[in-house]
Order: C-alpha cells, then sequence, then structure tokens
C-alpha cells in the first residue's frame, strides 16, 4: 500500500504544478468573476430601445409606457422610416420596432424584434390601445361604463406552484456543466497519460517498481483529487464575488436558470461531493482501462468511442431533467449508473427525489463502482503489457479466455 500512497502523491504533484492545470484554474476563476462583475455592474443600465410608428388615430401615452417598461427609450418616427429601423433592429442598434395601423377602426399591431420576443414591451403597447379601442366602442353603442367594466372583468387566476426548488435550476445547470468539463478533462487526460507512457516505453520500467494496480488506483484517485481542488478554487472565486458585492442573491441566474444561493446547505454540499466523485470514477475507470489497451495515441479515438457516447448520453439526460424531472428517460437514468450521477442529483435538487430512491439509486452506482473497478483492473493489469498490436473488441475476450486458462493450469 505504501508504494501506491507513493504514487498517487506524485501524480497529484504533477497534476497540480503542470502548466495546462494552473492555466485552466487563473482562467476560468478570472472568467466566473468577469462574469459576476458584469452582472453586477450593468443590471441597472438596461436599456430598452422601441420606435414606434404610428398610422392610426390612436394615441401613445409615453409616460404611461416609461412605468410599464424598464429602462424604455422611445422613439416616434414616420411610415418612411420603417425599413430603416428593421435593418437598425437587424445591426442590434434598436431593441423592437411597434408600428400600430387601423383596420376597420380596430387597432392593429405590428411588432419586430431580433431574435426573441419581449411580452414585457409588447403588452404595455397593446394594453393601451385596447383601452382607447373599448371606449370608443361603447361611445359608438352608448353603453354605460358599468356595463363596460362588467363585460371586460379580468377572470381571477392563483397561480400556486407545487413543485419544490425551482429556483435551483441554475444548480443543476452549474453541476451538470461542471461533470461533463470535468469528465472529459480528467478522463481523457488519464487515458492520454497512460497510452503515452506505454508509447515511451515508461511503462516498461515503472512496471518494475509498482504492482500496475497501483499505477491505475494512484492515477485515478490522484486526477480525482486535482478536479476537487480545481472545482474549490471555483467555488472560492464566486464566494469572492459574493464578498465584493457583485452577487445579488435573489437575482442571480445562470444562461437564464435561477441560481437560489439559499438552498445551498451541508447535505447538498455533501451531496455534491459524493456524486461528482462516483461521476468522475465511473467514467474515469472506464478512459483507464481502455487506455491501457492501446500504445499509440492515434488509436485514442477509436477506442474511447463507447464511452465518449455515454458520456454524450449522460449529458442530454442532465439536460432533459431540467425541463422534465419526472419523465421516463430520467427516471431510467436515475438509476443507471453511468447516467445517475447527473440525474439523481439534478432530481434531489429540484425536490423531485425521496430519501429512499436517492439511497437507492447511490448504492447501486457505488455497487457498480466497484464492479467496474474490479473489470477496469483486471483488464490494465493485462493491458498495460499489451504492445503493438492495433485495438479490437476482441482482443478483450480473448485476453479474459487466456487468464482463465492461466488460473486453470496454475490450480
Amino acid at each position: 500500500m505504501e508504494a501506491l500512497w507513493i504514487s498517487y502523491f506524485f501524480h497529484l504533484k504533477e497534476q497540480i504544478r503542470s502548466k495546462g492545470f494552473r492555466i485552466t484554474s487563473v482562467v476560468i476563476s478570472v472568467v466566473i468573476l468577469g462574469f459576476l462583475a458584469y452582472n453586477h455592474f450593468s443590471s441597472n443600465k438596461d436599456e430598452v430601445r422601441v420606435s414606434v410608428v404610428n398610422l392610426s388615430s390612436y394615441q401613445i401615452d409615453e409616460a404611461l409606457l416609461k412605468k410599464s417598461i424598464d429602462g424604455l427609450t422611445l422613439f416616434t418616427k414616420d411610415e418612411k422610416d420603417i425599413k430603416k429601423e428593421k435593418k437598425r433592429i437587424q445591426d442590434q442598434d434598436l431593441d423592437h420596432l411597434v408600428v400600430i395601423q387601423e383596420k376597420d377602426s380596430l387597432p392593429v399591431l405590428q411588432y419586430y424584434y431580433h431574435r426573441s420576443p419581449d411580452p414585457g414591451v409588447l403588452y404595455p403597447f397593446s394594453a393601451q390601445l385596447q383601452q382607447q379601442y373599448m371606449a370608443k366602442v361603447s361611445a359608438e353603442h352608448s353603453l354605460s361604463n358599468d356595463v363596460m367594466n362588467q363585460l371586460f372583468q379580468s377572470i381571477p387566476v392563483d397561480e400556486t406552484m407545487l413543485a419544490k426548488n425551482n429556483g435551483s435550476l441554475g444548480i443543476v445547470y452549474v453541476f451538470i456543466f461542471l461533470m461533463y468539463t470535468f469528465i472529459l478533462m480528467f478522463g481523457q487526460g488519464i487515458a492520454m497519460s497512460i497510452t503515452g507512457e506505454k508509447s515511451t516505453r515508461v511503462m516498461e520500467v515503472m512496471i518494475t517498481k509498482i504492482k500496475p494496480i497501483y499505477m491505475l488506483f494512484a492515477k485515478v484517485l490522484s486526477n480525482l483529487t486535482a478536479g476537487l481542488i480545481q472545482v474549490t478554487i471555483f467555488f472560492l472565486s464566486g464566494y469572492i464575488g459574493y464578498l465584493l458585492g457583485w452577487i445579488k442573491s435573489d437575482q442571480l441566474s445562470i444562461v437564464g436558470f435561477t441560481f437560489d444561493l439559499s438552498q445551498i446547505d451541508a447535505p447538498l454540499v455533501a451531496l455534491f461531493v459524493f456524486f461528482f466523485t462516483c461521476g468522475y470514477l465511473v467514467y474515469a475507470l472506464c478512459f483507464a482501462a481502455l487506455g491501457s489497451l492501446i500504445s499509440r495515441t492515434e488509436d485514442l479515438g477509436s477506442v474511447m468511442g463507447p464511452v465518449m457516447v455515454l458520456v454524450m448520453g449522460a449529458l442530454f439526460v442532465g439536460m432533459k431533467t431540467l425541463m422534465d424531472p419526472t419523465g421516463g428517460l430520467v427516471t431510467f437514468g436515475t438509476y443507471f449508473p453511468f447516467f445517475s450521477p447527473i440525474v439523481a442529483f439534478s432530481k434531489y435538487v429540484l425536490g423531485e427525489m425521496t430519501a429512499g430512491q436517492l439511497a437507492l439509486s447511490g448504492s447501486i452506482l457505488v455497487a457498480s463502482i466497484l464492479f467496474i473497478a474490479y473489470l477496469a483492473s483486471r483488464i490494465y493489469v493485462k493491458g498495460v503489457m499489451v504492445y503493438g498490436e492495433k485495438f479490437k473488441w476482441s482482443n478483450l475476450k480473448v485476453m479474459f479466455a487466456k487468464e482463465a486458462s492461466n488460473k486453470t493450469i496454475n490450480s
């Protein structure tokens, strides 16, 4: 076991001192702080630029619009300016264009925008015109104000969300992003490292000094530690932003998903570490075992294909969890060990998992990791001794058959 820890600390120091680790840590930390600073300093300066071309007999109350639309800057244009204003929207020099026409005394709105419509801009215009049209119709038909008010009385709607923790979609999004990034970065790094050691014949020297199985787990665990250190650095960057007052706990959002900081507590952090660790181990062991079967880095793509498909599948099912946490595919992913690290944690954060379901998913995941570790160690011990042969999946069957035959002879 002493050899295992010596190898573990050697690989950990090598990983932390590497230029890639340091550059990635600094760059992403700066990006996080920059993102928080941008959100903080630009949150109160958003300007909504709207041009209006009014070709009707109805009037627009600019003061009332400014009360309804935050940051509104209104430009009044003529009909001849419509083409020019459309071009300004395409060039993103203008946000919205509203053209008001009249058809059979009914106001008709034409609304132009760059890519996404904004109901918060359109509704105040339509509401003003609706009121004026109602007043006009009531005057024409001599209807009293009481009758008109009763006809257009709004139906009360009392909305109540029954799902829990909907404000934590940002936490789920960040977790999925971190898991996907670190599995690819550190998992593939392990495979490339092993293949590089074989191609340079360093592996032949190392095998005489330390057992292959110790080499496998030392490399996997040291990369896991390095990954957790890097995640901690990223969260510390966010915490610095919080201390600087750049994070408002009730307004923080990640690419449109709200990030409710009040949801972060000790159980959530513990589960984050558990599922992050388990998710990494599932794929890192696969990458290490398969990386040991080839001796040329250019063959990595062919042998890593199935694992990459599983990683992509985990990402897609994880994203689906954000929108449909109780769907059939997501339910399957909750217990499938290659998907469950992302899916189970996401469902827990969204409040869609009971303690029993969480325990069952975690138990299956841990048992699967032990089984994968057993298989990976068998493949790795044999694989590091194989040189020169082009990898074929049938080689695995031959390898295990030879191992069984040798055991029979030895017994």
